[in-house]
């Protein structure tokens, strides 16, 4: 049974009310009380219905997850998670970089609209402070009939209970700490979705590298020193990303270029 909830439950049809015309035309909107993963959700749609795109939003997870299968802490009624499913057309290659073009979608809408300025650290967590925040998670599925599907899972600390977060082995944070106020999850859903309707528009019509570009203004990792785990294992001073998304290392031997990987801090405070 889905335990009691801590803020005034999601509401599909307040969020299709405040939704954009574009953005109500591209994506059904779908609420759930109880789900594994909301990416499967996405996922199962997707593959069902090729008419348009899904976006599916549950109070509590039972299997929610992360990068590298780990497990996403998902308690009911206390944050927002969203996966978004939408079809793509063109090569897979002009999907490289998209899981910090989504981060910095939303690290835009937060900053505007709830006056909470997040950073992005590569490849996909938003931050506030030296505590991580949210995360995106990406899926590309088989090509479907000339598209190639993909899945858009956003974890967002809204009002985490202080109670369940004794499994985070990480430093966290949630709006409403970084606000200092409760945050509606309905409005939050709502202009989240505007905004990645629109920015995902901009992406099909080839324009990925505007993103990048706001993901750099907000680079949690740039000018600090970072280990990244991968083959090979990279040291060094992070130094952006590359035109698609790969991160930029300038170790002793040159500048590494690394396209996949978990990047961690080997010191914490301000970039030098």
């Amino acid at each position: 049974m889905m335990a009691a909830m801590t803020l005034p439950p999601l509401n599909a049809t307040a969020i299709v009310d405040a939704l954009s015309a574009s953005a109500a035309a591209m994506f059904a909107v779908e609420v759930y009380d109880s789900v594994g993963s909301t990416n499967d959700v996405a996922r199962a749609f997707l593959l069902a219905d090729g008419s348009r795109g899904v976006v599916a939003l549950a109070e509590e997870q039972t299997q929610g997850r992360g990068r590298r299968g780990r497990s996403w802490h998902s308690p009911a009624g206390a944050n927002l998670y969203l996966s978004l499913g939408w079809r793509f057309h063109g090569s897979v290659e002009r999907l490289s970089g998209l899981s910090l073009a989504i981060g910095a979608m939303l690290a835009e809408v937060i900053a505007r609209d709830f006056e909470v300025d997040l950073a992005l650290k590569w490849p996909n967590d938003l931050f506030h402070g030296e505590r991580k925040l949210g995360g995106v998670l990406i899926e590309l599925l088989g090509e479907q009939n000339g598209a190639i599907p993909v899945v858009a899972g956003i974890g967002l600390n809204v009002s985490m209970p202080l109670e369940d977060t004794a499994s985070i082995q990480r430093p966290w944070t949630d709006l409403a700490s970084a606000r200092g106020s409760q945050v509606d999850r309905n409005s939050l859903a709502a202009q989240l979705i505007n905004q990645l309707a629109s920015g995902l528009m901009d992406i099909a019509g080839g324009d990925m590298g505007g993103w990048l570009e706001q993901w750099r203004k907000r680079d949690f990792l740039h000018g600090r020193q970072v280990l990244v785990e991968g083959s090979p294992t990279v040291a060094g001073k992070a130094a952006g990303v590359d035109q698609h998304g790969a991160l930029l290392v300038n170790t002793e031997t040159g500048q590494s270029v690394v396209a996949g990987g978990e990047a961690t801090l080997l010191e914490i405070g301000a970039a030098g």
